[in-house]
């Protein structure tokens, strides 16, 4: 089933409707072929605690539509009006894609599933928990802090009602309807914010799936890197609500930035909101990320990381899956700055990896090539963009790269001649923002030796009934719906990176890539 955003009301809001399954675009895919690699690839799962009390989202109005400062600030990205309801897009992503079990377009066994990075939001504990309860299906309670109500930012209370985030609940006695309801036709959902956190055991994938590092694992909001002050504020009982007195948005944006350094204002006079405090939400430290997967069920064991990983704190590693050596980069500058790149000891690694093979090599990491530029290193060197790309062009064994981190579907090719000398990028959607879809990826060969990529979007199973939002399938209908409704990225009001740029062009969805025999 597809879907399409519809006309609009008055307000701009558009609700979704049934669209007609899109046809592949590109080469003729072959009728006989040999399977060097069928996996289904997921992205940006952005797994939230959207009630966590450190999250900066206040910063986000500075991109609304009728911000004064909208075109400098640009795209912010610490809130969303669905982010509570993210656990239930990967549930109905896993319930979709464990259907698929051969691929649409050869009829070749599905190997298994990859999913390319910022798994989390904040690189909190309590959601690697959840992210990993998801995958291997267990039993899942997405709430945090107190457990009989909800208390972030969008409660529903009228002590701390703020018109600049959406209520769900709608407009309590005195005040006035917020904004996203007033002026962008958000609807009301009643006991929404009682169901999201409400415990259910997850279907879990059917598939041995792999595990990427991403920003978002490892760096709050993707960008700072924790340090003891900021982890005491994440466990503790203040929710901040705005800025310190003596710190300016300016002076913010310019420690949270794409390269390192990055970091959080310190709290000051900053205006709070009591919360409950919780232990869970800690950030995870480096290496342990690694070891949640080898203590979490699932095959492979580990998800593709090691106890070496474990130990010795990195995120790569290489294994074997059908015809071709999986490669597993870690692009996250872990100093700081939401791009990526390699430190020199893994860059070293990965062309050791490569010249050793014996198999095609698929890449996967979180951060796409050309965004592969933090070169920012307090300690050692950044391997960056181009130096990567001079590396992996050396090597004909490397036909693809998978990757995530724009969340946009995207299809590249990396190299001077098309088809010839190079490699297919191919950058996947999120489940956080429209069109909340995964993709399959089946690499075959034919029979003249050709290299045949058959690329198909998936989107999860969840309906376009959003209105009770009960159910897991009901609420991730609401939150795709939602996600194609966002202010902020209306192009009629402005937006640059408006919600149809994350689709892509057809030939970044459903396509036929080739690479000739080599």
């Amino acid at each position: 089933m597809a879907f399409r955003r519809g006309e609009a009301d008055s307000k701009g809001w558009r609700n979704l409707e049934v669209a007609p399954d899109e046809v592949h675009c590109g080469h003729a895919f072959p009728t006989t072929s040999t399977p060097l690699l069928l996996l289904h690839h997921l992205s940006d799962l952005h797994v939230c605690d959207a009630q966590s009390p450190t999250r900066p989202e206040y910063l986000d109005r500075h991109a609304d539509p009728d911000s004064p400062i909208r075109e400098l600030v640009g795209t912010i990205g610490t809130y969303r009006p669905h982010s509570m309801l993210s656990p239930h897009v990967v549930e109905s992503m896993i319930q979709a894609l464990n259907k698929i079990t051969t691929g649409p377009l050869s009829g070749h066994e599905i190997a298994g599933a990859i999913i390319t990075g910022d798994t989390t939001d904040n690189a909190q504990k309590n959601e690697v928990s959840w992210y990993l309860a998801l995958l291997d299906g267990l039993e899942i309670r997405p709430d945090s802090g107190d457990f009989n109500k909800y208390e972030g930012s969008i409660d529903d209370g009228a002590q701390h009602y703020d018109v600049r985030y959406w209520h769900p609940h709608g407009t309590p006695a005195g005040k006035s309807d917020d904004d996203a309801r007033a002026k962008y036709g958000f609807p009301i959902v009643p006991n929404l914010l009682n169901s999201c956190r409400a415990p259910f055991k997850a279907t879990g994938l059917n598939f041995p799936w792999f595990a990427v590092h991403g920003n978002h694992d490892a760096l709050l909001q993707g960008t700072v890197a924790p340090d003891s002050i900021i982890v005491a504020e994440m466990i503790d009982g203040k929710r901040y609500t705005d800025l310190p007195s003596t710190t300016t948005l300016l002076e913010v944006l310019s420690q949270f930035q794409e390269v390192g350094p990055a970091g959080y204002p310190a709290a000051g006079d900053a205006p709070f909101i009591n919360v409950t405090g919780d232990v869970e939400r800690r950030a995870v430290e480096r290496g342990e990320f690694a070891q949640m997967h080898l203590d979490s069920p699932g095959l492979p064991k580990g998800h593709g990381f090691t106890q070496t990983n474990a130990q010795n704190k990195t995120m790569y590693y290489s294994t074997h899956i059908q015809g071709v050596k999986l490669i597993v980069v870690d692009s996250v500058n872990h100093f700081g700055g939401w791009q990526g790149s390699l430190d020199s000891e893994q860059f070293e690694w990965l062309e050791k990896e490569i010249s050793e093979s014996e198999q095609p090599v698929v890449l996967a990491s979180h951060h796409p090539l050309s965004k592969m530029f933090n070169d920012y290193a307090p300690i050692g060197r950044r391997v960056c963009v181009d130096e990567i790309r001079t590396m992996l062009l050396k090597y004909p064994k490397v036909i693809a790269w998978l990757a995530g981190h724009e969340h946009r579907h995207h299809i590249e090719w990396i190299g001077d001649v098309e088809e010839e000398s190079g490699f297919w990028q191919i950058e996947t959607a999120s489940h956080a923002d429209w069109p909340q879809q995964s993709r399959t990826v089946e690499i075959v060969k034919n029979e003249s030796g050709d290299i045949i990529f058959g690329l198909s979007v998936i989107d999860h199973a969840a309906g376009i009934d959003y209105h009770n939002a009960e159910s897991p399938l009901e609420i991730a209908a609401l939150s795709r719906t939602l996600s194609a409704n966002v202010w902020q990225k209306r192009p009629e009001l402005g937006a640059t990176h408006h919600v149809d740029w994350w689709l892509g062009k057809p030939s970044d969805r459903n396509v036929v890539l080739k690479i000739n025999a080599r």
